[in-house]
């Protein structure tokens, strides 16, 4: 600051007293002065096309990492020498001298390239002037090389660092001022140099100075730019990585329970920015429950999505307390309201699944009341359960809500980005276009309803920019494919109606359905004919799990289980199927008919029962 401050002090002074030479009554006129300025402005201007091109070439990168190699070194040289001469022979003979911008070359090949470059550029600038000849011959090539020569130094005293426009302006303004000075020195008769001077000084220290301003100006400013795009990009990067992680934080492997055929759970997460701040989120807690959330953080961005992580984390720590859903959220919102300076809040709503019955204990954090889509294609909408964001108010007591599910009953939770979105007309989607597309889907999988309301919203929004994040989450209720059948032969009827529905419900092939109900046919004849010593009533359990890609079953996994007299059918003989029927052993083909049926047969006798487990390929 100090010598910036001391250099324009002292370029000031040098001015003043060049402009009163000006103001002399034997001076110039005016109209001359300004005539000359206009002029050397005008061959000045050529700066701007050589800054433009030099910003935008190889060289350029090489000047401003630093890393200037020999042949680089001598193509700045080149450049600015040949502008230097240009400086010369546009300027403008007077009195024997010549009014010019040479100087500026070597002043800016030194400032963009240190001390040897400036100074070779000066040198043939120097020597082109000193061989045109004049009584100022002398004086301008040595000014020349001072300038380019000062411009090496400044690099060296900044590092390489590229000085401001005031700085710099003022450093050629100066250079100028010595100029004068040594036209005032070493020219004779001194009359004459004097007068030289008087014409020459403002409009060559006005052009010099304003061209280097330009320059300078110029470079900086894309130097400015490239670095703002380099940390955009930075940026940007970063922001890419932290949705990676962010979406890496919620799960997105689906189907998540592929041996679970009670429930088909899917959900979809879509952030308005590079990170947003909506949840979900959902897990087992044992076999019998399953644990499932939607959250709504206030705010966008990395704060939002930072305060998301913390809150899902904490959730799902609590809910593998064996609490309760509003107990959850109690100490959940407890926990958020410490230290919590930036006053963000997060609403919440979370149920917990009791996967045999059906039956649904849930809480609301202030969030949107989640639809209950029933199997008749009727929609339910959840009442409103007291509650406030999660991070508002320590100690609040939430509230539970219970209801059930019945088969094939979809629950589905959002957050407003869905029912808030606009279109370019600020129209809003709505309740009513979601409930519509929700009655329409009433019998698809969970993935393909939450497909079809996100494609809707998108479609809705066409070219509006997404105001806010979007999540679904869509829970289908298939029911525990399971029944229990007495030890009659009467019970095949209800038998093949629960297979029946059982194939309708989950998409299975007729020709797997029919397989299946041949084979438990056979097994359940045996066991009631067979596997009882007395006339009481028993229980014959059949249990039925399905392994499922995202859109279809892949497989069924059966388990019969019975309590009848310990019996392996997988120790009959296979029969000979090349003996005449009537010359073959009783026994043995009913269980070679179920081999074929199915792809795996496994028994085991467990707690005083048989159990036989099976396994069927589904196909088309």
């Amino acid at each position: 600051m100090t010598f910036n401050f001391q250099l324009w002090t002292f370029s000031f002074k040098l001015s003043a007293f060049s402009f009163r030479l000006l103001t002399e009554r034997q001076g110039p006129k005016i109209e001359n002065i300004l005539q000359l300025l206009v002029t050397l402005i005008k061959n000045m201007s050529v700066i701007i096309v050589l800054a433009y091109v030099l910003t935008r070439s190889r060289l350029f990168a090489s000047i401003t990492s630093g890393k200037l190699h020999f042949k680089n070194k001598l193509y700045l040289t080149f450049i600015f020498a040949l502008f230097s001469l240009y400086g010369t022979l546009s300027g403008i003979q007077i009195l024997g001298g010549i009014a010019n911008i040479r100087d500026l070359g070597p002043m800016i090949a030194g400032l963009l390239g240190g001390p040897l470059i400036g100074p070779a550029a000066g040198l043939i600038g120097a020597l082109h002037r000193y061989f045109l000849g004049g009584p100022t011959a002398l004086p301008c090539a040595v000014s020349t090389v001072i300038a380019g020569l000062a411009g090496g130094i400044i690099f060296v005293l900044r590092r390489g660092q590229l000085p401001g426009v005031t700085f710099a302006a003022l450093f050629a303004a100066l250079m100028e001022v010595l100029h004068m000075a040594l036209v005032l020195l070493l020219v004779r008769p001194y009359t004459d140099a004097l007068d030289l001077v008087k014409q020459i000084s403002l409009p060559m220290v006005l052009a010099n100075s304003l061209g280097m301003g330009i320059f300078i100006f110029i470079v900086l400013n894309l130097i400015k730019e490239r670095q703002t795009e380099k940390d955009k990009r930075r940026i940007e990067g970063e922001l890419h990585v932290a949705r990676e992680i962010q979406l890496g934080i919620v799960p997105k492997i689906f189907p998540p329970f592929p041996n679970r055929s009670e429930f088909d759970i899917h959900a979809i997460l879509e952030p308005a920015k590079e990170v947003g701040g909506d949840l979900y989120d959902f897990f087992l807690l044992n076999s019998d429950n399953l644990c499932f959330l939607v959250g709504d953080v206030s705010g966008k961005g990395v704060p939002a999505s930072l305060f998301m992580a913390v809150t899902k984390t904490l959730l799902k720590a609590r809910a593998h307390e064996e609490q309760t859903p509003a107990q959850i959220l109690e100490g959940v919102n407890n926990e958020l309201c410490e230290d919590n300076e930036a006053g963000m809040f997060v609403t919440v709503f979370l149920g917990v699944l009791h996967i045999p019955s059906g039956r649904v204990i849930c809480s609301n954090a202030g969030h949107n009341l989640p639809y209950i889509l029933r199997k008749d294609r009727s929609l339910q909408k959840l009442p409103k359960i007291p509650g406030i964001a999660l991070g508002v108010m320590e100690g609040f007591s939430f509230k539970s809500y219970e209801f059930t599910l019945q088969r094939e009953d979809t629950f589905l939770l959002y957050t407003d980005g869905i029912n808030e979105a606009m279109n370019p007309e600020g129209e809003l989607f709505g309740e009513g276009r979601m409930e519509e597309i929700m009655k329409n889907n009433h019998n698809v999988a969970a993935c393909r309803l939450t497909g079809e309301l996100k494609n809707a919203v998108r479609n809705f929004a066409g070219s509006a920019e997404q105001s806010d994040d979007i999540t679904v989450m869509a829970l289908k209720y298939h029911g525990n494919m399971s029944i229990r059948l007495k030890n009659n032969i009467s019970e095949l009827e209800r038998l093949a109606g629960f297979l029946e529905a059982l194939g309708e419900a989950h998409h299975v092939p007729v020709k797997t359905i029919m397989d299946v109900n041949l084979a438990l046919d056979e097994i359940f004849t045996n066991i009631v004919s067979y596997g009882y010593q007395d006339n009481n009533e028993h229980c014959i359990n059949i249990q039925i799990r399905a392994d499922r890609t995202e859109l279809q079953i892949k497989e069924l996994q059966i388990k019969i289980e019975d309590d009848g007299i310990p019996f392996n059918p997988l120790e009959i003989p296979e029969p000979d199927l090349d003996v005449p029927l009537q010359e073959r052993k009783t026994g043995g083909l009913g269980i070679h008919l179920v081999k074929n049926m199915v792809q795996d047969l496994e028994y085991e006798r467990s707690n005083d029962k048989n159990i036989l487990r099976l396994k069927k390929i589904v196909t088309a």
